[in-house]
């Protein structure tokens, strides 16, 4: 939430590239806190509730600040609407997220996880001000808004885990290269690759829905073969 705070912040100076950073920064906190909370034997649902509440400030508000600030703060209240989409679709999310939340960890998300939504928003900006000079043509990135604010609340299956393993099949096997892969090139070129990754995270993971190879599916269809 701090982070989120922070990157508020940034956005109001014009430093938009180190709210992305701060935007990364709270997914590496989101990404730990869970497993802080197991460790200690400290879960609570005092803490899923407040885990969203940051969620919400760090990876719905900030993305619909730095869009309404970058792209559509010349269209008034239509520039508004559309600046609030990230932070509408993404509460819908966490909302049902929460609604629909077990003791049991699933290895995928129904929908487009909120942080994964913020990154790639945030990396479009950064990879756009790298590779361009500027932080991005506005009718590509207000495209881009709507699609991964639909895709927030679509039946879109997206892993979890991030297990490496070789023994998962070809799915498992792409997606461990995968993993390791873009942590070395993220660290590498930075601003460069880490929207190019983002979007191939989402891709894949639309692809596997379209053609019905998603991994929880197949495991469930090869238990009812053995059967």
């Amino acid at each position: 939430m701090f982070a989120g705070f922070l990157a508020i912040l940034q956005i109001v100076q014009g430093h938009y590239i180190t709210a992305v950073v701060l935007i990364l920064a709270a997914m590496v906190f989101d990404s730990l806190d869970g497993k802080v909370a197991r460790w200690l034997q400290q879960q609570s649902d005092f803490g899923v509730e407040f885990d969203s509440l940051a969620d919400i400030i760090s990876f719905c508000l900030v993305p619909s600040l730095m869009v309404y600030t970058l792209y559509v703060s010349d269209m008034g209240i239509m520039g508004a609407m559309i600046g609030f989409f990230p932070l509408l679709f993404g509460g819908v999310r966490l909302a049902r997220f929460n609604l629909s939340a077990t003791p049991q960890k699933k290895d995928y998300f129904t929908g487009l996880p909120v942080p994964a939504m913020a990154a790639t928003i945030g990396s479009f900006v950064w990879f756009s001000k790298t590779v361009f000079g500027h932080y991005g043509d506005p009718k590509l990135a207000l495209s881009l808004v709507l699609v991964l604010s639909f895709m927030m609340v679509s039946n879109i299956r997206f892993s979890s885990t991030f297990h490496i393993t070789f023994r998962n099949g070809p799915f498992g096997t792409f997606r461990s290269i995968y993993i390791l892969l873009s942590c070395i090139i993220v660290i590498i070129f930075r601003g460069y690759a880490i929207f190019p990754v983002m979007s191939i995270f989402i891709i894949t993971h639309v692809l596997a829905w379209i053609v019905g190879y998603e991994e929880p599916r197949a495991h469930f269809s090869m238990r009812r073969k053995d059967k």
